[in-house]
């Protein structure tokens, strides 16, 4: 018993089953913009890419130096350390928010379309100012896709290589939200981060994606898969694009980060993305990570009862 209480998984699905009941709603966006403002002494525009580059790079590396050895010392003195995993992934993990804050969004769209706007605004970086109600469901949608996903990413690191290496990985998670590619302000500081997340997390984006592919409409979905490539962080379009197309829908296309439009690859059908197809996305993503969760324990569980 008292292995199990111990063992990582148990402290996992404490930390989401927290996560669900108590979202961590003000810490996150609280440690995103404290690196923003750490990001914004050193990404100054008069200075080369270079140098923009190594400085975005060298930042991470000293914020996560010292906080893996506070990590270590605390985790020496705490009389159960174990606590403290179980405290450091509830921050992190975003399955709480989107459990609450998306199936709100998708309520609010065909009424209250100003207040979904607002409701949406904290958990992306698109401007949700003039977004349409298709707009709206479209980005809700790749909001749950990739915020789970990178649940996912974080669960697995946490499991295969412990809590330095999910706070590693947690780390990557925030300067890549604090630090976005996607902006020219941020694009040549966030590089190296941005692409050490995505060497992290290209194995679980895959992994979900194939999951993905045991739902109806997995010949959709198969096809879809190719389509993915054309995205910018090649794994996360592959997950798009089977999830799109596992429900018979479109997303990905034009948006704005800034005044200016931007066009994404189209992924999945030429369909419009419906408020029910909008739903049965979330319920197949929320099973699948339920799936991957349930392989967990029956391969912690199953040795132990034969022993």
């Amino acid at each position: 018993m008292t292995f199990l209480l111990e063992h990582p998984l148990s402290l996992l699905t404490l930390a989401l089953l927290l996560s669900l009941l108590q979202p961590a709603d003000k810490l996150q966006p609280l440690l995103t913009q404290g690196l923003t403002r750490l990001g914004r002494r050193l990404n100054k525009s008069g200075y080369s890419r270079g140098y923009l580059k190594a400085a975005g790079m060298g930042l991470w590396l000293v914020v996560l130096l010292p906080l893996l050895a506070a990590w270590w010392a605390i985790a020496e003195l705490a009389p159960w350390p174990e606590l403290l995993d179980v405290l450091l992934l509830w921050a992190c993990l975003d399955a709480g928010r989107i459990s609450r804050r998306l199936p709100q969004t998708l309520k609010q769209i065909a009424e209250q379309r100003n207040l979904a706007r607002l409701t949406l605004a904290p958990l992306c970086l698109r401007q949700t100012d003039a977004l349409s109600e298709l707009g709206l469901r479209k980005a809700a949608a790749e909001v749950a896709v990739l915020r789970l996903a990178g649940d996912f990413a974080l669960a697995c690191w946490y499991l295969a290589g412990g809590i330095y290496a999910a706070l590693s990985f947690a780390l990557l998670r925030l300067a890549v939200q604090a630090w976005p590619c996607k902006l020219n302000d941020w694009r040549a500081f966030g590089t190296l981060p941005s692409a050490l997340y995505r060497a992290m997390a290209w194995l679980p984006f895959h992994m979900l994606a194939l999951t993905l592919l045991i739902y109806p409409g997995s010949r959709r979905a198969v096809r879809g898969w190719a389509k993915g490539s054309l995205w910018g962080f090649a794994a996360a379009g592959r997950l798009l694009a089977v999830a799109a197309a596992g429900v018979n829908a479109g997303l990905g296309g034009p948006r704005r980060y800034t005044q200016a439009t931007e066009y994404y690859p189209k992924l999945g059908s030429g369909n419009q993305l419906r408020s029910d197809q909008a739903r049965g996305l979330l319920l197949r993503l929320a099973l699948a990570l339920l799936f991957w969760l349930s392989i967990g324990w029956t391969l912690t569980l199953v040795p132990l009862l034969y022993d």
